[in-house]
C-alpha cells in the first residue's frame, strides 16, 4: 500500500474538524459560543492523524476511519473540558480555557454536553464493538483522573505510580482507536495486541514527550512553560530526579517548586539526570513504537510512519 501523503492527512483532518462541528452544533448560543471558540483553536488532532497514517496503511475504509477518528477526538476534548475545571487551568495551548473564560458552571455543563454528543455518536456506529471499545475508553480516562487526585495527595508519587496515570489517562485512548482499527478489519487476538500495544507505548511516549515540553520555551514546543509545575503536578523529571537526590536536596528542590523558583528547579533536575532518565524512558517507547509499526504494517510500507513517529515524539 502506498505511503499516507502529507495532503490526504491535511484533508482527513479538515474533514475531522467539520464532522466533530456538526455533531456538537447547538441551536443554544452559549452553547454556540463555546463551540466557536473550541474551533477556533482545534488543538493539533493528534489522535486523528494516528488513525489516519495507520489505518490508510492497514486498509481501513475512510469512511471508517474518520467515525473512528472524530469518536476519538470528542472523548479526548471531552476530558479536556473537565481536567481544566478539575486543575483550575487558566490557559490551555495559550488560550484562555473554558472554565477562565464562561466560569464553572458553564464549563461543566459544556463538558457533559459534549460527553452526552460523543456517547450518541457511539451508539449510532454500525460495529458496536467499536462503540463498546471507546466507550471503556472513556472509562478509564476518568477512573485515570482519580487516581492522579489519590496521588496528588501524597508527598511525592512513585514512578509507577506516575506511569498508571499515565497508562490511564494518555495511554488507555490510544490503545483504544488503534485497537478499533484491528477490529473494523477482524484482526486475530495477536494483531489486536500488537496494536494495542504500539497505542500503549505510543501514549508513554507522547507523554514523556510533553513532561519535558513543560521545561522548554512555549516559543519551541507550543505549550506554556513550566505549565506542570504551576500546578503543582509531579512529572516524571521531577520524579526521577527526587528518588536520585539526598534528603536535603529533595526537600530544596519541593520548596523551590512551591516558591516557583524554576530556575533552580531546572538546574536541579539537570544535575540529578531527570531530563535525561525521561528522555531515555521516552525513546526506548519510541523504538518500542517503531518495532511494532513494522511487525504490523511491514518493513516496506514502515519509512514513512517511522519518520513521523520520531519527529513527533522527539520535539
Amino acid at each position: 500500500m502506498k505511503v499516507s501523503k502529507d495532503e490526504n492527512l491535511t484533508e482527513f483532518l479538515l474533514e475531522v474538524k467539520e464532522k466533530m462541528a456538526q455533531i456538537v452544533n447547538s441551536k443554544d448560543p452559549d452553547i454556540a459560543s463555546i463551540n466557536a471558540y473550541i474551533f477556533k483553536h482545534p488543538g493539533k488532532l493528534i489522535r486523528s492523524k494516528i488513525i489516519q497514517i495507520f489505518g490508510s496503511h492497514l486498509g481501513i475504509k475512510k469512511v471508517k476511519m474518520l467515525e473512528l477518528a472524530t469518536a476519538s477526538e470528542l472523548i479526548h476534548l471531552s476530558t479536556l473540558i473537565h481536567d481544566d475545571i478539575i486543575d483550575e487551568a487558566d490557559l490551555r495551548r495559550g488560550n484562555e480555557t473554558i472554565i477562565k473564560k464562561w466560569g464553572l458552571k458553564q464549563a461543566l455543563l459544556y463538558g457533559d454536553y459534549l460527553y452526552t454528543k460523543t456517547f450518541s455518536t457511539l451508539n449510532s456506529l454500525d460495529n458496536q464493538k467499536i462503540a463498546k471499545r471507546l466507550i471503556d475508553c472513556a472509562e478509564e480516562l476518568i477512573e485515570g483522573e482519580f487516581i492522579q487526585i489519590k496521588y496528588h495527595q501524597q508527598d511525592v508519587p512513585s514512578l509507577s505510580n506516575y506511569m498508571e496515570i499515565v497508562d490511564k489517562k494518555t495511554g488507555a485512548l490510544f490503545k483504544g482507536m488503534l485497537e478499533c482499527i484491528g477490529l473494523e478489519l477482524n484482526f486475530n487476538t495477536n494483531r489486536l495486541l500488537k496494536l494495542g500495544e504500539l497505542g500503549r507505548e505510543f501514549g508513554f511516549a507522547f507523554q514523556l514527550n510533553d513532561d519535558l515540553a513543560d521545561f522548554q520555551e512555549e516559543r519551541i514546543t507550543g505549550k506554556e512553560s513550566f505549565k506542570d509545575l504551576s500546578e503543582g503536578k509531579y512529572t516524571y523529571p521531577i520524579i526521577s530526579s527526587i528518588k536520585n537526590m539526598p534528603e536535603l536536596e529533595q526537600k530544596n528542590l519541593i520548596y523551590a517548586i512551591d516558591s516557583k523558583n524554576y530556575d533552580f528547579v531546572y538546574k536541579k533536575l539537570a544535575e540529578f539526570e531527570g531530563f535525561k532518565s525521561t528522555r531515555q524512558a521516552r525513546d526506548s517507547s519510541v523504538q518500542k513504537c517503531i518495532k511494532y509499526s513494522k511487525d504490523l504494517i511491514g518493513l516496506d510500507d514502515s519509512e514513512f510512519v517511522t519518520e513521523y513517529l520520531t519527529t513527533l515524539l522527539k520535539a
